[in-house]
């Protein structure tokens, strides 16, 4: 294995890894309730990372949970914030936004 797939595939797993951890439906359904409580009708699941995770196993399982449970969903671009003194680059990748 040459050096450039090794870190794909590192890099690939531990993406792997984070979906599976944000995307838990049981940990999205509590924040959820916790927001509907307080008279919300949107929730978006923020990621710490700027990975596109639209296409992971767990974002299609997250996915398919909300459609059963009748939420709407839409992956809304999300900008890396800029530092004021450099330039600007154009670099965004999606999160998750869900209503009801």
């Amino acid at each position: 294995m040459k050096r450039a797939e090794g870190n794909f595939l590192m890099a690939a797993t531990t993406r792997t890894l984070y979906a599976d951890r944000l995307f838990k439906p049981d940990t999205i359904a509590a924040a959820i309730d916790e927001l509907a409580k307080n008279g919300h009708r949107h929730y978006r699941v923020v990621q710490e990372f700027p990975f596109d995770l639209s296409e992971t196993l767990a974002a299609q399982t997250l996915e398919e949970w909300l459609d059963r449970e009748q939420f709407h969903y839409v992956w809304r671009d999300t900008f890396l914030e800029q530092d004021q003194l450099r330039p600007i680059i154009g670099f965004k990748y999606p999160e998750l936004e869900i209503t009801w």
